[in-house]
């Protein structure tokens, strides 16, 4: 173990330097001067609890027979210092009774004498005894008293010890703290400590009186001595400006000069004061002060010219010949090598591992290449020149010395050994050690000082383009503070650029701001430059193998190098790591700042005006106007705001320049597209009224091409004024917007000129074309009346030829000509259709031209007679077409449905026809009708036949069904027809077919559900989704998908209990096995997911999985299951592929039932933190599992501090993350009485922090209780926080109420009652900030209760303060605490934070329920206050609390 190393002397002012008393050094406590230490399981021996009770002794632990043993010793020693008499020994050494002084004596106490640790002499182990001493007691005539006391305490920083007089009769027998010097422990040498005692009298004595000395030196008038001559002056200069250097900077010297002869007028003043001294006071010389002390003198001793002194017989050969045999500088080769050796080690030394100069800031990569590269070069310097060189330094010294001490070619290793060429190696080597030492010192305090130096500058960072920079004070130069902006830096006369260059850019993604170089990386990298310092220099090898040559050298020594674990290595990286910590904070709240731009970056001015733009008609142009108004500010604001670059003090310059480029276009981009917008609506508007009247245009220049447009466009013109109308409001619409261009001074394009032009000028060039249009359309309408005449004269005469077609229609009864007659009346129906439709149109246009119309009702007629004719003949012809086709085409082809259909509808024509032409007399056309009719009926009979075996349903099965039901084989091909199933007489077995089809029809409509609900599974798919950030998938579950799933499981459900379901009853009972298997497992999938979303950011956090290994554990197994699941479901999504596998739901229940067992070992875990800081119970389970997935920042806790803690709303943390302050919701700070760490586990530096809030508030107000006797009391009501100032207040009221109640002057503290109140209204008239009105408020409140209590009391005249008329009121005392007390009750005061609240207004009512609650209280009981809401019965126990 090392030992402990000795303290280092105070400096004492008068103290002389001297050696320890008992010449014995210090040691630790486990290797002492009694050699006693702790055993290897932390006990200790009655000896080892005892050592502080023992004397030191300089004695073997094991003494040799006829010694005294050590034991005896420390007993005798121990017997001599108890028999001593302290007080004696201190006048023995000289000092008699001390007069009074304004020093302490401690100042001058000299630490030299002491031989012991605080903690070796006060021991604080459990049970060790007290260690007695005796103490100095100063009486109250100041005379010092030695008596027996034991000591308790120690505080090693002021070297002082707590200390309880063992005189029970004490006056004062309570623990006090003695110094050091007023103390001698019963274990201590008495004649030490009386010399120690002694000298600290006669240090101070001789402090106070070089004091006087000096004071009157100084208090001598100097206004009489000449000043230096100026040839002296001259000389001075001569000597100090004795360089070039010195002399081209012109410096001015008239300051030093000044206090040259300052100086020279004191050396005046002290010689003759000395030589008055000298020769008394009598005489001119004499001093106006009568001085009968003698000063302390310097004792000088004067050199003599020559003498000799005496010196004892000595044999000068045989020393001379040791001498020669021992030293290495009997030759002169020796002291020339050993001067080459010193100077190849000087210039080593003047090298350098770092390179501290820098013109300019660097990149990191390029400052930690330039650091490397310097390393590198020193370090091949050293191992290739330096040892090199010395080596060849040697070998030339002693090259021509041959055999003997320094024989370089000597072959034995044991001569060598004893040879002076070793030695001289060997301090060769130690030299080279020490200069590679100092090298390695030198250069790692020189990068240490370098970002010192450069992380020396305090920078507070106010905005992006705002950064102030303290720069202390160097060089003789003053501290001053400037802006880091780039410009401000390039005019400002800074001392050197900062170190580190990085540039500010913005992500890959474009969505937030980022260094070029991650803060996180420059520590590492200046600590790689550290360390890679000493691993360069290590390695070095020892000369002596080269130039030995011919010994034999198994290994190649090297040079003892600088070991990366040595202290002072470790506290310079310390260092630097905590400089470059600290210069980083405003780097990372610089960073920060530019959070208020990363929306603009990740803007898209196309995305935004485009969005703008496709509200339409909604956009108004109040809003683009704004929109524009709005960005040019910020833009204009952007220009001031975002600097090219920033100095954040001495460490980094932040290149902002490319930031500031993108975000400048960025916004400009967006101004100018908003104004293109704003350009661009209105051409659209424009655009369209154009396109409107450009269609206005089309229809006036179309040419009529019959008369019923003429009548259309006469309409049309007639209405184009009101149109026109209507798009001339559109147009007006356009010219704010035009306006607005104009006053932004915007440039229109050409084609947007012509444009708003272009629709401008529609309205007079459509008026002109209408005109033109008005008179072409009158001679173009007596054209086309002329045309019409003409064409209803040829008209008419068609209309005699369609009445003769109609009546010879008739004639035609023979069936036999069907084809022929069937076209020949499908044509003259076209031309009766034709010929009513000209007759419609010509009615029409004699309507237009105004006149009479002309009655064409024959047409009608004659339609009407030829529709009977029409339906016969065309129902006729399409029966036999298809009678045919049924009978004899492939059963395949017949539809029976189509057939049946076919067959109705043809007899139904028939027999309307029939009765028709019956009524008409035309008896030959009727017989047609019915012998038709009958042909149908005829086939109808075939009708179920066909519809029973082209049933889609018939499958072979049911062919042998009917083969057997009928006695014959029946089974279709492809060519059975009609004709061959009649043949068959299949007729006669129609009911035993019909059955069997029926059934194939219930069957097929089983089988035709089975494959649409097949069907409609095959595109199903699950959606599988990315989560977050975790690598996998979750799925969803549409509704749709859902509710079809529960629909076919019925559906199947009902299908297997059909009577129907044999042929398909194996495939219904999979498909139900299936769909069930597909929904179990999606149950417990969803189930699954919903647990596993809620674990799996909890189980992310390492801090959890360390506190819940087995649930950790679970949880990673079902992860697993977890993510192949999902990863096999993102390659196929289909549902029943996924959902189809038993083993998945196992998989799944299992999981769930591991997630349940998770679920509970977290609440179980939740609950134990929940005990061990019971204001967890406020947090929900996510909030308390947020806090505890992040131990390591204790950042995290801030957002839930508010559920917490009633009204800490958030705490102060330092750079090195104490906590140091708490602020309430209304921005309330209350510093904490002593910074703490927020280290161990969250909840157990939550209760310190639990504690702290106590603890500060009881400072505050032991504070304010302080302040309140110095202070008026309206400014220290706005001095401290708001429920100390109401504490306090309480407290100081109480006191004085008491006062004045024992002082019966209770009606004169009323008229300060008022005064005090009226004080305060008067200050809640002015201006104050909202902290101090909310205060003043609170505090107001209670004061006017105050007030009425104190009139209370002068009202039934109190006298004494038991009355019940007092004590019946709350009141608050200070006894070491605060407690509250009212009638019997008395309850210590809570200390917890209230913030700064209003407070509600205190009624007789409010002190019923206090006294009430605070009695139940008092009796451990409880209370809740009944009434009607809103009477404050919450509030009212909330301030009670």
């Amino acid at each position: 173990m090392e030992p402990v190393k000795q303290p280092k002397p105070k400096a004492r002012f008068g103290a002389r330097v001297k050696p320890a008393g008992g010449g014995e050094p210090l040691k630790r406590h486990d290797e002492g001067a009694n050699g006693v230490g702790e055993h290897e399981d932390g006990t200790m021996t009655m000896e080892e609890e005892q050592l502080h009770l023992l004397p030191k002794v300089m004695a073997p632990y094991e003494t040799k027979p006829g010694s005294t043993p050590r034991r005896v010793q420390i007993q005798r020693k121990r017997k001599l210092f108890a028999q001593q008499d302290l007080p004696q020994l201190i006048q023995q050494e000289g000092l008699r009774e001390p007069g009074q002084s304004v020093f302490k004596l401690d100042i001058f106490d000299d630490t030299d004498y002491e031989s012991r640790l605080c903690s070796q002499w006060v021991p604080k182990t459990p049970g060790v005894a007290p260690t007695p001493a005796k103490a100095a007691l100063v009486g109250p005539d100041g005379v010092k008293t030695w008596k027996d006391c034991r000591v308790l305490d120690y505080d090693e920083g002021r070297n002082r010890y707590a200390v309880a007089f063992r005189d029970a009769a004490s006056s004062d027998p309570s623990v006090r703290w003695v110094d050091r010097v007023d103390l001698c422990f019963s274990a201590e040498d008495p004649f030490v400590f009386a010399r120690r005692h002694v000298d600290a009298h006669a240090n101070r004595g001789r402090a106070e009186s070089l004091l006087r000395y000096n004071l009157y030196i100084d208090c001598m008038p100097t206004e009489d001595i000449p000043p230096l001559s100026t040839e002296q002056v001259n000389r001075i200069l001569g000597f100090a400006l004795n360089s070039k250097k010195l002399r081209d900077k012109l410096m001015d010297t008239n300051a030093l000069l000044a206090e040259v002869n300052t100086e020279y007028a004191r050396s005046m003043n002290k010689i003759t004061f000395d030589n008055t001294l000298k020769r008394g006071q009598s005489g001119c010389l004499a001093a106006l002060v009568p001085i009968a002390e003698q000063f302390p003198q310097e004792r000088r001793v004067k050199a003599r010219y020559k003498g000799c002194m005496p010196v004892a017989e000595y044999d000068f050969a045989q020393q001379f010949s040791d001498f020669s045999f021992r030293t290495l500088l009997t030759k002169s080769e020796v002291i020339s090598a050993l001067t080459r050796v010193r100077v190849e080690c000087a210039k080593a030394l003047k090298m350098s591992l770092f390179n501290t100069h820098f013109t300019k800031s660097l990149r990191l990569e390029e400052f930690e290449q330039g650091q490397m590269q310097t390393t590198d070069q020193t370090a091949n310097y050293l191992k290739d020149t330096w040892v090199v060189t010395l080596k060849n330094a040697i070998k030339s010294s002693f090259k021509d010395v041959g055999k003997g001490w320094f024989n370089l070619h000597e072959s034995n290793m044991e001569t060598y050994e004893f040879s002076k060429l070793k030695k001289f190696l060997t301090q060769t080597k130690f030299i080279m050690e020490d200069t590679l030492r100092f090298l390695v010192e030198d250069s790692l305090q020189r990068l240490v000082a370098f970002v010192r130096i450069a992380c020396s500058h305090r920078a507070t960072v106010k905005s992006t383009a705002c950064v102030e920079l303290e720069v202390p004070a160097m060089d003789n130069q003053p501290a001053y503070v400037i802006n880091g902006n780039s410009s401000t830096i390039n005019t400002a006369s800074v001392r050197k650029p900062p170190l580190l260059l990085l540039e500010l850019q913005a992500t890959k993604d474009g969505t937030r701001f980022q260094y070029s170089t991650s803060l996180d990386a420059i520590i590492p990298r200046f600590c790689a430059v550290y360390d890679n310092s000493l691993n360069k220099v290590s390695g070095i090898p020892v000369i002596e193998p080269s130039i030995m040559e011919e010994l034999f050298w198994a290994i190649v020594p090297q040079l003892t190098a600088v070991h990366p674990l040595e202290e002072w290595v470790i506290k310079g990286k310390e260092e630097l790591v905590a400089r470059i910590t600290s210069a980083l904070v405003p780097v990372r709240e610089y960073l920060a700042m530019y959070d208020t731009y990363e929306p603009l970056l990740r803007l898209s001015p196309e995305s935004y005006v485009a969005a703008l733009e496709a509200k339409g008609e909604d956009l108004a142009l109040a809003e683009v106007k704004a929109e524009i108004k709005k960005h040019s500010q910020e833009l204009t604001a952007l220009y001031d705001a975002l600097p090219s670059g920033m100095a954040i003090g001495g460490l980094v310059y932040v290149n902002t320049q490319k930031v500031r480029e993108v975000l400048l276009k960025k916004k400009e981009k967006l101004v100018a597209l908003l104004r293109s917008l704003c350009a661009r609506i209105p051409r659209k508007m424009m655009s369209v009224v154009s396109s409107k009247f450009a269609e206005i245009e089309k229809v006036l220049r179309q040419k009529p091409e019959k008369l019923e447009d003429v009548h259309e466009q006469r309409k049309y013109i007639d209405g184009l004024p009101q149109a026109i109308g209507t798009l001339m409001q559109d147009i007006e619409t356009t010219r704010p917007w035009y306006e607005y261009l104009e006053l932004q001074k915007y440039g229109l394009t050409d084609e947007e000129a012509k444009d708003k032009f272009l629709g401008v000028s529609w309205p007079a060039k459509l008026q002109r074309l209408a005109d033109r249009q008005m008179a072409a359309l009158a001679e173009d309408e007596s054209r086309f009346r002329e045309d019409m005449f003409q064409e209803q004269d040829g008209f008419q005469d068609s209309l005699g030829e369609l009445s003769t077609l109609v009546n010879n229609s008739a004639q035609n009864v023979d069936l036999s000509k069907m084809d022929t007659v069937v076209q020949e009346v499908k044509r003259l129906d076209e031309r009766l259709r034709k010929a009513d439709a000209d007759a419609q149109l010509y009615n029409a246009r004699e309507g237009l031209l105004g006149l009479p119309i002309t009655d064409y009702s024959h047409v009608r007629s004659l339609m009407d007679i030829h529709d009977p004719f029409l339906q016969f003949w065309t129902t006729s012809s399409t029966w036999r077409a298809n009678y045919k086709s049924w009978m004899n085409d492939s059963w395949e082809k017949l539809e029976g449905e189509q057939v049946e259909s076919s067959v109705t509808g043809a007899l139904k024509v028939l027999f309307k026809t029939g009765k028709v032409l019956q009524q008409r007399g035309l008896e030959k056309f009727a017989a047609n009708c019915e012998a038709m009719r009958q042909e149908l009926e005829g086939f109808k009979r075939m009708v179920p036949l066909v519809l029973a075996i082209r049933n889609p349903g018939m499958r072979q099965r049911h062919w042998e069904t009917i083969s057997k039901d009928i006695g014959m084989p029946l089974y279709p091909d492809k060519k059975f027809t009609l004709v061959k199933a009649e043949e068959m007489g299949l007729l006669n077995h129609l009911t035993a077919i019909t059955k069997v089809s029926e059934v194939a029809g219930k069957e097929y409509s089983i089988e035709q559900a089975l494959d649409k609900m097949v069907s409609e599974w095959d595109g199903a798919e699950l959606q599988v989704m990315d989560y977050r950030e975790t690598g996998t998938y979750i799925i969803k579950v549409e509704d749709t998908i859902s509710q079809m799933l529960d629909d076919h499981i019925v559906m199947t459900q009902s299908m297997s209990f059909s009577q129907f379901k044999k042929p398909f009853e194996e495939r219904i009972s999979k498909w139900e096995t299936q769909l069930s298997l597909a929904s179990d497992i999606l149950e417990q999938w969803v189930a699954l997911q919903r647990q596993w979303m809620y674990l799996e950011p909890i189980f992310s956090s390492e801090d959890i999985m360390q506190q819940l290994p087995l649930e950790a554990k679970r949880f990673a197994t079902v992860d697993r299951i977890w993510r192949k699941t999902l990863e096999s479901a993102k390659r196929n999504p289909l549902v029943l592929k996924v959902c189809g596998n038993q083993k998945l739901l196992d998989q799944f229940t299992e999981g769930n039932k591991l997630l349940e067992s998770v679920q509970k070992g977290l609440a179980d875990y939740l609950e134990t933190k929940r005990l061990a800081f019971a204001r967890f119970f406020f947090l929900s389970n996510d909030e308390l599992l947020q806090i505890l997935s992040q131990t390591k920042n204790p950042l995290a806790v801030q957002p839930h501090l508010r559920k917490c803690f009633e009204a800490i709303e958030s705490l102060d943390f330092s750079p090195n993350l104490e906590i140091t302050a708490m602020n309430s919701k209304e921005k309330e700070k209350v510093p904490f009485d002593e910074p703490m760490s927020p280290t161990g586990s969250v909840e157990q530096w939550l209760g310190v922090v639990e504690k702290r809030m106590r603890s500060s508030v009881r400072q505050q107000i032991i504070e304010s209780l302080k302040d309140t006797a110095v202070s008026e009391r309206p400014q220290w009501a706005r001095s401290w926080p708001a429920m100390v100032v109401l504490a306090v207040s309480a407290i100081v009221w109480s006191k004085e109420v008491e006062d004045a109640i024992k002082g019966a002057s209770v009606p004169k503290y009323f008229e300060k009652n008022n005064n005090d109140l009226l004080d305060l209204t008067d200050l809640v008239r002015g201006k104050l900030s909202t902290q101090d009105r909310l205060t003043l408020g609170a505090l107001i409140t209670t004061d006017v209760h105050a007030r009425d209590t104190v009139q209370e009391l002068v009202d039934c005249n109190i006298q004494r303060t038991t009355d019940f008329e007092w004590i019946s009121r709350m009141r608050m005392y200070w006894r070491d605490d605060v407690f509250v007390e009212m009638v019997q009750a008395c309850i210590p005061y809570g200390y917890e934070y209230l913030g700064n609240t209003p407070r509600l207004v205190i009624t007789p009512l409010t002190d019923r329920c206090y006294m009430t609650l605070m009695s139940a209280m008092h009796l451990n009981l409880g209370g809740a206050p009944a009434g009607p809401a809103g009477t404050g019965k919450t509030e009212t126990t909330k301030d009670l609390a």
